[in-house]
């Protein structure tokens, strides 16, 4: 992990400043993949590349599935174990929640106009090009910047650096080559530049690190048992707040029940 943190960092830093200086150098990537004769990106149109794109969007959620499954299970029953490691089930849907979810859907692409490469005039659409650093642009929403698939494709990371260590190392170099392939075929596809799968991967990386760092490798990390515990204390505090407000709930229904009935006319005794 530490060696991917620092490769991000020093790929980012490299591709920050280059593209910065020579920020038409993302059209030019992108023109790559341009056909000017059907005036289309024409690998978005090719069988293979869809199913290895749909793949992408799909293998990710087996691995933060079970997750997300497992804390939620543990929150309905606090006091059940939980059917995975507590640990690695925090890991896994934290920085799946945090990292293609809220920084990059939520916050980036929802808020930084950057254009599309498949919108821009350069490619027959309507739209200027504006460099990665660049906050502005005609994108109302789901802009480029950065790629949501490229996160979530190196988000594998994740699930990789949690084998043991016979096994990590090629896992994560499989991860972060799927994560590569999946924000490459963005780019062939026209969806995204090459900065925006850059910083995505590096965006990804960085926060697996501190999530790690937090709940593994640091020398008074918590333990499953610990974390489990913690999770069990917030699904029972859960489970009184909903006592709580139902008791709310039919209190204020009985009341409004009894004034509707205070209010309406009473019955005439019959003649």
């Amino acid at each position: 992990m530490r060696l991917a943190v620092f490769l991000s960092l020093v790929i980012g830093a490299a591709v920050a400043i280059l593209f910065s200086v020579f920020p038409q150098w993302d059209v030019t990537i992108s023109a790559l993949f341009w056909d000017a004769a059907s005036r289309s990106f024409h690998v978005s149109g090719l069988d293979w590349s869809k199913s290895v794109r749909t793949l992408a969007n799909v293998l990710p959620w087996v691995f933060a599935g079970p997750a997300f499954a497992a804390i939620i299970l543990k929150l309905i029953w606090p006091h059940r174990r939980m059917i995975l490691p507590a640990r690695a089930c925090v890991l896994l849907a934290v920085t799946m929640a945090l990292g293609p979810g809220l920084i990059v859907n939520g916050l980036l692409k929802e808020h930084w106009g950057r254009p599309r490469p498949v919108h821009l005039d350069t490619f027959a659409g309507q739209d200027t090009f504006m460099p990665w650093y660049a906050y502005g642009g005609a994108c109302p929403s789901n802009c480029s910047f950065v790629s949501g698939e490229g996160s979530l494709g190196f988000w594998l990371l994740a699930p990789a650096s949690l084998l043991p260590p016979p096994y990590r190392g090629p896992a994560m170099i499989a991860a972060a080559a799927f994560g590569t392939l999946a924000g490459g075929l963005r780019i062939a596809f026209g969806g995204h530049f090459f900065t925006d799968v850059v910083f995505s991967a590096v965006l990804t990386v960085l926060l697996i690190a501190v999530v790690r760092l937090l709940l593994f490798d640091r020398v008074r990390a918590p333990s499953d048992q610990s974390v489990e515990a913690g999770i069990g204390r917030i699904g029972t505090a859960l489970h009184r707040l909903a006592r709580t407000l139902w008791r709310w709930t039919a209190t204020g229904v009985r009341h409004l029940v009894a004034g509707v009935r205070a209010h309406l006319p009473r019955r005439r005794p019959g003649l």
